[in-house]
């Protein structure tokens, strides 16, 4: 059996790296080797698991290339580890479509995003609404799904700390929007996070209040489509 120490990875990976728009041939780290390490260094690094549930991601000829970058746990702006708290809350994936069935893949922190202007509302010729921008593939993704899951997963925090700074992500994220239903979830986000500052209790913080008016706009499919994403909000409670 060949040493580990024996192969050449990066020769490895460029020879089964095809040109674009032509479908991937498996890479070495997609073989059995890539259960053995993590060019990181993160032990719970999501290639490490045996069944990943995260679709085939394309190969990066760029930053996946350094050394000690792991394109599935390194945050593409500042190459430093993504962390799983609270259900992976601080960072996104870019989840676009970029060659065949392959994912871009690429992870960032949501600090970091907002930090570059990559996410949010950023006016100019990045023109973002309640979007990010991936800094590899330049795909944009709608982030007030990505919004409306942050406030769930402070449904299951104990600590008011650790709430804060996560509604404060989903603050950041929505403030400046010009999309209805995005000011609607901002306007939510923020009535909880003042009543928390005043001392109520998590659970009566995160009781239903009426935030929308689901008897407006309807009628065409796009109107029928934002009144749906309105029933996600008004339905939305502490369990």
């Amino acid at each position: 059996m060949e040493d580990l120490h024996d192969i050449d990875f990066d020769s490895d990976m460029k020879e089964r790296t095809t040109s674009a728009g032509t479908k991937m041939q498996p890479l070495l780290s997609d073989s059995s080797f890539r259960a053995i390490t993590c060019k990181a260094g993160n032990r719970i690094c999501s290639s490490l698991v045996a069944e990943n549930p995260l679709m085939e991601t394309r190969f990066c000829d760029l930053c996946c290339s350094e050394s000690g970058f792991c394109g599935d746990c390194c945050c593409i702006l500042c190459s430093k580890l993504i962390s799983l708290d609270y259900d992976g809350y601080s960072y996104i994936r870019c989840e676009a479509t970029v060659v065949s069935s392959h994912i871009c893949g690429h992870v960032s922190h949501l600090e970091c995003a907002l930090r570059a202007y990559m996410a949010g509302r950023v006016g100019g010729s990045i023109n973002l609404d309640a979007e990010y921008l991936c800094r590899y593939c330049d795909s944009k993704m709608d982030l007030v799904p990505y919004a409306l899951k942050l406030l769930n997963i402070c449904t299951s925090i104990a600590s008011y700390a650790d709430i804060e700074k996560i509604l404060n992500i989903g603050i950041r994220i929505l403030r400046g929007s010009q999309k209805s239903i995005a000011n609607e979830l901002l306007h939510r986000i923020e009535s909880i996070n003042a009543k928390l500052m005043k001392g109520v209790s998590i659970q009566d913080a995160f009781k239903e209040e009426s935030c929308v008016d689901s008897t407006a706009n309807s009628g065409t499919s796009e109107d029928q489509n934002l009144n749906q994403k309105q029933k996600t909000l008004e339905t939305f409670q502490y369990p």
